[in-house]
């Protein structure tokens, strides 16, 4: 039978915990990411769709898990299922998925339905999500990245051309931004170590996952 909380454990766990000293966090599933920023009405964002390919490793978990008929694969009623879950279980970490302009993040509308695709022995997900707010790409440009808070999960953006534009206008731009890890992670690690024993991260201070999340700015302005 599938095991939807072994699932749900697995893509929602927070895998970074500091004791009194402080441990680095790293990666345990890895997901090869694009985004499709999509265009609705003149320079509004109309939506955005998430396609992850994730490692053969996790890949293969989800197939011990939900291969009920245990044909080796997942058909397609038991890919339903894997999506369904996948939609509960990270729901409380907003879909990996963040926007910002002006300051403010934007709000995002959960999925109606992740659909999935399994091949070559890996497991590929696909979702959209529509801002809950009117965003304009004309007034003032906008981040998006995909990142897990906890680094449970490490989302590899490798070029500019994982973030595609759709339906949008032709003024529009990117400027990508893929940080350098180890030269990330020694920052980061000096700002933790000015941190006394009994300190704990602040909520608005170093996020270990954020520093080294892919970004790309949109801007439409004329």
């Amino acid at each position: 039978m599938p095991k939807p909380t072994s699932l749900a454990v697995r893509l929602g766990v927070a895998a970074l915990a500091f004791a009194p000293g402080v441990a680095m966090a790293h990666p345990h599933v890895f997901v090869d990411a694009q985004m499709e920023i999509v265009g609705g009405r003149g320079s509004e964002l109309g939506s955005i769709r998430n396609i992850w390919r994730f490692d053969e490793l996790f890949s293969s978990s989800v197939v011990v898990d939900f291969d009920k008929n245990g044909n080796g694969t997942l058909d397609p009623d038991e890919l339903e299922a894997v999506g369904e879950t996948v939609r509960g279980s990270i729901a409380e970490w907003s879909y990996y998925t963040f926007l910002t302009t002006g300051g403010h993040d934007v709000k995002l509308a959960p999925p109606d339905v992740i659909r999935g695709k399994y091949d070559g022995g890996q497991l590929t997900l696909f979702f959209e999500m529509k801002p809950a707010e009117p965003v304009d790409l004309a007034k003032e440009k906008v981040t998006f990245s995909v990142f897990d808070e906890s680094y449970f999960v490490a989302f590899d953006f490798p070029d500019v051309g994982r973030f595609q534009l759709l339906d949008l206008p032709k003024t529009c731009r990117t400027d990508f931004s893929r940080p350098d890890p180890d030269a990330d992670a020694e920052d980061w690690m000096a700002q933790v170590s000015m941190l006394k024993p009994n300190q704990q991260i602040p909520s608005d201070g170093v996020n270990f996952a954020e520093a080294l999340a892919t970004k790309v700015d949109v801007s439409c302005a004329p």
